[in-house]
């Protein structure tokens, strides 16, 4: 059992909750060489496993370290995320994702229709 992870995370401004929903919605078929999602797709990979992701909506009228609080290891990860949250501009944030290094070689930041989910970095914490 690993004793740290790492994860990358992403914070994004949402105005259109059904197209960001869409975007991270799971496509199965019977061709392996099709992305399973949208996000999938964006990030180069043609699977994530869903299993080591973590995804959540912020209400408005909580703080980032309201929003985070719930996500697992938080307390070792969040006050880093809002000081890089701060350095990004990004503190009206009000999504957040994160998933395991080892499922995406190349995470990048991603512009849709009515959503925008802006890459933070990896951060390492213990389990």
């Amino acid at each position: 059992m690993k004793s740290r992870e790492v994860s990358h995370f992403f914070l994004g401004r949402v105005s259109e909750h059904s197209k960001y929903n869409s975007f991270l919605e799971e496509r199965y078929g019977f061709d392996d060489d099709i992305p399973l999602s949208k996000f999938c797709e964006s990030q180069g990979e043609v699977f994530i496993d869903h299993d080591f992701m973590e995804i959540g909506s912020r209400d408005q009228e909580s703080s980032l370290e309201t929003f985070f609080k719930p996500y697992s290891y938080s307390e070792h990860w969040l006050h880093d995320v809002i000081k890089t949250a701060e350095e990004f501009e990004l503190l009206d944030a009000n999504v957040l994702l994160f998933l395991s290094k080892e499922e995406i070689d190349r995470p990048r930041t991603v512009k849709g229709d009515g959503f925008e989910l802006i890459y933070m970095g990896e951060f390492s914490y213990p389990t």
